[in-house]
């Protein structure tokens, strides 16, 4: 009786077997966000879970000498106009508004491939982030609350692109936010803690890129509240709320509450976020 030869068909069944594999869809590395989130107050205590950012309080912010005017000219007073008391925060500032937030996501019912993110906030319209590989929209396209997202993810981390933001502001202390921004967001996931590294790039009001990251907390015991904005008269005048260059009194009312030098603190701009500037206050005397 023959014996069967399993060397002759070696060379044939591994070619099938890779061809097979090849033909079966390799399946995307992702993370799955979904889910409600509770903001952590990990860091930026005062400005996320203290009352808010203080007036005048623009450190670590590489503020251009644009920037700079237009947050020390802007009064917060204009929150209570009614055409500011509903407005959904801008994308950047999302991130640290006060409230929990809930992402659901979008499912291709045949591939089951994600083909979008939807986040809210308290305070926000919903966001989606489209994950199908469309295109951003060209320059002239409107511009809203949340701009234009696309997502990829890149190992284990979503990596955002927004675009096509309208003009808001950085922090509730009205650090500008020009139409022209862009931003770049790294979320990654640790058992239940959600991280979020922002990227923001402005060209008319910031010197170089301000960055800054954000925790979150997975918390299946609760949901998004509903927030029932209701817009009435507020102020007693109608006029915009604004201060004249040089003229608000209430730039330096935090510094003695944290020992801050005027100098730095008035001064701005970029140099202003790194080490080596305290030689420079050192040399000054300061």
């Amino acid at each position: 009786m023959k014996s069967f030869n399993t060397a002759k068909f070696a060379g044939p069944l591994f070619l099938l077997a890779m061809m097979l594999l090849a033909a079966i869809p390799a399946s995307a590395q992702t993370t799955d966000f979904a889910g409600e989130w509770s903001m952590r107050c990990t860091e930026d205590f005062v400005a996320r879970c203290g009352g808010g950012e203080q007036l005048g309080d623009y450190l670590g912010i590489p503020l251009n000498a644009a920037g700079r005017m237009r947050a020390e000219t802007s009064d917060v007073a204009e929150w209570g106009l009614p055409e500011f008391q509903c407005r959904p925060h801008p994308s950047p500032y999302q991130w640290r508004a006060q409230g929990n937030m809930r992402i659901t996501k979008e499912v291709n019912p045949v591939s089951r491939e994600i083909t979008a993110y939807h986040v809210a906030w308290l305070r926000s319209l919903d966001r989606p982030i489209y994950m199908d590989g469309r295109p951003h929209p060209p320059a002239y396209a409107p511009h809203t609350w949340s701009g234009f997202s696309t997502g990829v993810f890149d190992g284990d981390t979503l990596v955002i692109t927004t675009t096509h933001m309208k003009q808001g502001y950085l922090k509730d202390n009205d650090v500008p936010l020009s139409d022209q921004a862009t931003m770049m967001e790294y979320w990654t996931r640790h058992d239940n803690i959600m991280t979020i590294v922002e990227i923001v790039n402005d060209p008319i009001y910031l010197e170089e890129p301000y960055i800054l990251s954000s925790n979150y907390e997975i918390e299946p015991h609760t949901q998004l509240e509903f927030f029932p904005c209701t817009v009435i008269e507020e102020n007693v005048s109608t006029k915009v709320p604004h201060y004249l260059p040089g003229k608000n009194p209430y730039l330096n009312d935090w510094l003695k509450q944290y020992g801050v030098p005027e100098e730095p603190a008035r001064k701005g701009g970029a140099d202003i976020m790194y080490p080596e500037y305290r030689l420079k206050m050192k040399k000054s005397g300061n």
